[in-house]
């Protein structure tokens, strides 16, 4: 999960990330860890970011649009440090039960600088392509995804920008422990993160006070958290990501699609 805003790639980090980026190894195999979704309608939640846990950052919306298409559920994320000049946007199209993505794509912008980078993830089994428009200038590259092997007839990926849907349907128990092999469209990588459950915690929000399952979501760089609803649909309640400083989303409450 990338963090959003203000973090707009130089050309030529985003041509070097396309040009060099890598995949995993094949262990440990990677899983299907999403169950199943928990939504079972639209959702609009609406999100407080908070630098370092504290200062104000910025804002972002979540968007569950079930019925984007016959099968698709489109998610979206769309995030803003207004009255700034930034924007970070994410959508994903994908499975509606399984959350296997068909396409992902990340807007970064700067009104101020006339800056829009857009990175895409277009995924044609057994390869994902991805592409990076920064103002016009492409950069192009493909990675392998993964594929059945004798100890694992079924491996999942999942992309990016999904994560903070994935988490709300993973199995909610102290302990669970889960791999899967995730897709970076913002960075052309494909990489393995690793999910454990780490017990049920009490969580403080602007929208109230909730009982929440802790989850930690780690690469072999980074570390980072989300609070998960305990009762149904399982809303992340809080989430901590990781960039050049880490951010809070706080949920402050939800409108009607």
């Amino acid at each position: 999960m990338n963090l959003p805003i203000r973090l707009l790639l130089p050309a030529a980090t985003a041509a070097a990330l396309l040009a060099s980026a890598c995949t995993s190894s094949n262990e440990p195999p990677s899983e299907r860890v999403f169950l199943g979704p928990p939504w079972t309608g639209d959702e609009r939640y609406i999100y407080d970011l908070l630098a370092s846990g504290r200062e104000p950052y910025g804002s972002c919306v979540l968007e569950t649009d079930v019925a984007f298409a016959p099968g698709v559920t489109k998610l979206s994320r769309l995030c803003s440090d207004e009255p700034g000049p930034h924007r970070d946007d994410g959508t994903a199209e994908v499975d509606s039960q399984t959350l296997e993505p068909a396409r992902s794509t990340r807007v970064q912008t700067d009104a101020e600088k006339r800056r829009r980078i857009s990175f895409t993830a277009t995924y044609a089994y057994p390869v994902v392509k991805f592409e990076a428009d920064d103002n016009g200038k492409l950069r192009q590259t493909e990675r392998d995804l993964p594929q059945p092997t004798d100890s694992n007839a079924d491996p999942a990926y999942y992309d990016d920008e999904t994560m903070l849907w994935l988490v709300r349907g993973i199995e909610l128990r102290t302990g669970y422990e889960g791999t899967y092999r995730n897709v970076s469209a913002a960075t052309g990588a494909v990489f393995d993160v690793k999910l454990r459950v780490e017990g049920e915690e009490e969580v403080t929000v602007p929208a109230g006070t909730f009982r929440t399952w802790k989850v930690r979501i780690s690469t072999s760089t980074i570390t980072q958290f989300a609070w998960v609803e305990a009762e149904a649909p399982h809303r992340v309640i809080k989430a901590r990501v990781h960039g050049l400083q880490d951010v809070d989303y706080v949920l402050t409450g939800s409108e009607r699609p």
